[in-house]
């Protein structure tokens, strides 16, 4: 999906030497489907029935987040209503849309960005000839990395900012990322190494973090001020980093330097959680990882038992509380791609 007649200085979408997927439709059943499977349930409809849809996707999945370049080739509504299990972000690079966000409207142009958060209805118009660069966060990811950046529990979606201009602080960081890519396009002829994927991962949460509200991001900044203690820290790195071995509170409270009843304390008042509770977090979320990810022979009792579940059903459960559905519905997903 070439870029064309992108204004000066904005984003020019995601490169097509970067996308791992791509599709192509003129059938609205198929793109539907294709597109509900990238993001939700959702109803298409032409403005137009006599015109043609000529629906044209691309994407790069990074981790938690994807980036994606969208294109319906002609006037369409789509009413996804809320999305539930993630954030999303929208860039037009082309044409023009509106997004209704709570039932107030917002014109969705090149030059500026709409962010809808999991738990706000939502409707959207696109034009024949808009084309956006749409990012999607999974919640659960984003909300946990909320919290290690501010210090304290997130309980309900982050209260976002419906519209920002690329102007804007907050829209100049995020253009400048989208930007990065074509650059990294340039030299990452064979795709993008993981450690790249990650690094991009954190650009786009971060930059996620200031798109919101002007009084949510003020009580998050008022938050990070009361930043984790020394032990929390050290003992919150340690634990995504040996998360793949088995770990004991002793051991934790070796690393972090402070009794038990200290560092659970700590841990509680900064993240809302023992150690134990985010090392399982932290053990859900790369299970969650391997099982989008794939592969021959890959099941989800192995996935499991390889990061140290050995009770299935509670697994299972903190699994759903967590993610939303049950562990075999992301490998079913995965495998029917």
């Amino acid at each position: 999906m070439e870029p064309s007649g992108i204004l000066p200085g904005q984003p020019s979408g995601l490169p097509v030497a970067l996308a791992t997927t791509t599709f192509r439709s003129r059938d609205i059943d198929e793109v539907r489907a294709h597109v509900g499977r990238m993001y939700c349930d959702h109803t298409l409809q032409l403005v137009n029935r006599r015109s043609d849809l000529d629906t044209r996707t691309s994407r790069l999945e990074c981790r938690a987040l994807t980036v994606a370049e969208v294109t319906y080739g002609a006037d369409v509504l789509v009413t996804p209503g809320s999305f539930d299990r993630f954030y999303l972000v929208q860039v037009p690079t082309a044409g023009r849309a509106w997004v209704t966000v709570g039932g107030e409207q917002h014109a969705c142009l090149p030059g500026r960005a709409t962010v809808q958060n999991p738990e706000q209805p939502v409707e959207m118009f696109w034009s024949a000839d808009c084309r956006k660069t749409v990012l999607r966060y999974e919640r659960a990811s984003f909300e946990r990395f909320a919290e290690l950046a501010g210090g304290a529990p997130v309980k309900r979606a982050l209260a976002m900012e419906p519209s920002v201009a690329l102007t804007e602080t907050a829209g100049v960081a995020l253009a400048s990322i989208l930007r990065s890519l074509s650059d990294l396009s340039q030299v990452a002829r064979d795709g993008l190494p993981p450690i790249l994927k990650a690094h991009l991962e954190t650009c786009f949460m971060s930059a996620l973090l200031m798109l919101q509200d002007r009084a949510a991001l003020d009580r998050f900044q008022q938050a990070d001020r009361h930043a984790p203690s020394p032990a929390v820290g050290k003992v919150r790195d340690y634990l995504h980093a040996h998360a793949h071995e088995p770990i004991g509170l002793a051991e934790l409270c070796a690393v972090g330097g402070v009794p038990l009843r200290t560092l659970h304390h700590q841990f509680r008042c900064c993240l809302g959680v023992t150690p134990l509770q985010l090392l399982r977090d932290i053990r859900l979320e790369r299970v969650r990882a391997d099982l989008l990810r794939g592969g021959p022979g890959i099941s989800v009792t192995g996935v499991a038992l390889n990061w140290g579940f050995d009770h299935f059903g509670r697994f299972a459960a903190h699994y759903r509380q967590r993610f939303g559905e049950a562990p075999r519905e992301t490998l079913h997903r995965t495998q029917s791609h």
